[in-house]
């Protein structure tokens, strides 16, 4: 009887070391699907939100085409989006889309008006269960330019015009290592990928670490990936034509020359696209669980790629919303088609009016002033109740 306790005794003993000695196991979120990298995009606007315009009980798809004016450099000259909101649900609504707004006016299909406020396009009214809410917003380039997914550069050479595209959506992330297991991050790099490669975005997740979680010394360069198509004309001369995606693995540029001495010509539509390539299962298998199964592969290698392939989800969704979606949870995706364009005309400012003129008289100048007061606000009500 004692030596039986006395083994029981060493088991528990021994037990207790071993659960000491054992490393701590913790669980770390991984990427995604936030926060964002980068403040913006979506665009922000230089006055504030109020939090009576951001509440609504609606889901929200958001469709957008940026719509990007260059010069004979490939410099944006312009930036226009037309924003199309899918509405689903029954009731009032009523809420604000910031940005460096110049302009803004009702877009094709739009059941309802916006209403404009500064660097902020406004919407209210009542959705009876599905409504359409489009408008054809005018951006401040020189504010909107810098948040562009891509960077183009044209340049003159002795036979004809040479186009840079370049992905500009690169940025610095920290990532971390550590001790897991490599059965866990296969099957995590598979769920991944089956999100990816449905279109959808990230949901919550967690990897298991054992031991010190640390960072990094170098931070991770990730961008979004785009896929780039396009054409590139000198004057009248054969158009250069080019596909590709920009990241995922690939290079982050690429260079076309059309022959020609005419007025160069371009036109590219970028669209952000999920990570394909980085997240393949090596060796031709069908999952990264088959792969490991075939062959040894290391977890340090295993978690830098789902590290760096979930925040290239999370750059890709970041895009998908050059402005923003008022349903945070809503479905966004956009297209940025960049084209050449003739420099704005400037319109000459109209003369001032001579002293001795009636309609600079301080009375008539009340009488417009108060005219364009009382109007302006018969419009907003009409507005709010359309």
């Amino acid at each position: 009887m004692r030596r039986a306790l006395l083994v029981a005794v060493a088991a528990a003993l021994g037990a207790a070391a071993s659960a000491a000695a054992a490393p701590p196991r913790q669980d770390v979120v991984l990427p995604g699907p936030v926060p964002y990298p980068t403040p913006n995009p979506p665009l922000a606007g230089k006055t504030a939100i109020s939090g009576g315009f951001t509440r609504y009980v609606f889901h929200i798809a958001n469709t957008e085409r940026v719509l990007v004016g260059v010069d004979e450099t490939g410099s944006p000259s312009s930036v226009r989006v037309r924003q199309r909101l899918d509405v689903g649900g029954r009731g009032d609504y009523q809420f604000a889309i910031s940005g460096p707004i110049e302009d803004v006016l009702r877009g094709p299909g739009s059941d309802s008006d916006p209403g404009l406020r500064a660097d902020q396009v406004l919407w209210a009214g009542f959705s009876p269960g599905r409504k359409v809410l489009a408008a054809d917003v005018t951006l401040r380039p020189d504010e909107a330019a810098q948040y562009l997914p891509l960077r183009l550069g044209l340049e003159r050479t002795g036979d004809g015009v040479t186009l840079t595209v370049t992905n500009a959506t690169v940025t610095p992330e920290l990532e971390y290592a550590g001790t897991t297991r490599t059965r866990q991050i296969a099957s995590l790099l598979d769920r991944t990928r089956r999100t990816a490669r449905a279109g959808e975005r990230l949901t919550a997740a967690y990897a298991t670490f054992y031991g010190l979680v640390r960072q990094r010394e170098r931070k991770a360069q990730i961008e979004a990936p785009l896929h780039v198509e396009g054409e590139l004309r000198a004057g009248s001369g054969k158009p250069a034509r080019f596909s590709g995606t920009l990241g995922d693995g690939e290079p982050l540029a690429l260079v076309v020359h059309a022959p020609g001495d005419g007025t160069p010509h371009v036109r590219v539509t970028a669209t952000p696209v999920p990570v394909e390539r980085l997240l393949r299962p090596p060796g031709g298998a069908p999952t990264w669980t088959a792969a490991r199964k075939r062959r040894p592969l290391p977890a340090p290698f295993l978690l830098k790629r789902l590290l760096e392939s979930r925040m290239r989800l999370v750059r890709a969704d970041q895009y998908q919303s050059f402005l923003a979606n008022p349903d945070a949870d809503g479905r966004s995706r956009s297209v940025y088609a960049y084209e050449t364009a003739k420099e704005p005309q400037r319109r000459a400012a109209p003369a001032p009016a001579s002293s001795d003129d009636d309609g600079g008289s301080p009375l008539v100048l009340l009488l417009a002033i108060a005219g364009a007061v009382l109007g302006a606000g018969a419009g907003l009500v009409a507005w709010a109740h359309s």
